[in-house]
């Protein structure tokens, strides 16, 4: 059946109604006002797929909550924290850059994170000590299949992080557990990095504000 006027204009009104910014004056960091917020918000809820889960309530409260989980971290949806519909809801996924971010905001300091390939020549060299990565980084013939990676934290002075380290078969079993496994598949890559640099924040400092100097 054909969706009427009067049910056109009614949901037209939803994400104005779901998205007052007075939802994320509680919960956004200092740097990132409430108004900007919403406005971020209000931008990407003009996609057509966000306002057909929209429809539902369940699915309105599954907008909501992702754009509350993106404000607590202080993301900014649609270009680090992305809302995915799934089965008539919507999944928040933080991606590589809203990852390091985090990891950023905390001790500004750079997140090195790198995927391995079958022809590189990689080896571990210490638990806290960059790994030895070299590989032909422009081979016209690709470098192999992904067989892993790492990532860890340049603290500086000859001082770093745990480096983090994950292999293929577990970046598939990240992959397998997803729900949304269709992102995995369109952005492999983002997606391995996004993982590793997830775990690398469970053993560094990260924040949703900025650390004042």
């Amino acid at each position: 059946m054909t969706e009427t006027v009067v049910q056109a204009a009614e949901l037209a009104t939803v994400a104005p109604r779901m998205l007052d910014e007075s939802r994320w004056a509680d919960v956004l960091p200092a740097h990132i006002g409430p108004a900007k917020f919403q406005r971020w918000a209000l931008g990407i809820m003009q996609r057509p797929d966000l306002m057909e889960v929209a429809r539902t309530p369940m699915g309105q409260l599954s907008i909501v909550t992702a754009f509350l989980d993106a404000a607590t971290l202080g993301l900014e949806p649609g270009r680090e924290y992305h809302l995915v519909p799934y089965k008539g809801v919507v999944k928040g996924i933080t991606d590589y850059k809203g990852e390091v971010k985090l990891i950023w905001n905390a001790v500004q300091r750079p997140v090195i994170a790198s995927l391995v390939y079958s022809k590189d020549d990689f080896a571990m060299t210490g638990a806290n000590i960059p790994p030895r990565h070299e590989a032909d980084w422009f081979a016209e013939e690709g470098r192999g299949a992904i067989v892993g990676g790492y990532a860890y934290v340049d603290y500086g002075g000859g001082l770093y992080s745990l480096v983090i380290r994950m292999t293929e078969a577990e970046f598939r079993k990240h992959r397998d557990k997803a729900q949304t496994k269709n992102v995995w598949d369109e952005w492999p890559e983002a997606m391995r990095l996004k993982t590793l640099v997830h775990q690398l924040r469970k053993w560094v400092p990260w924040s949703a504000d900025v650390r004042q100097p």
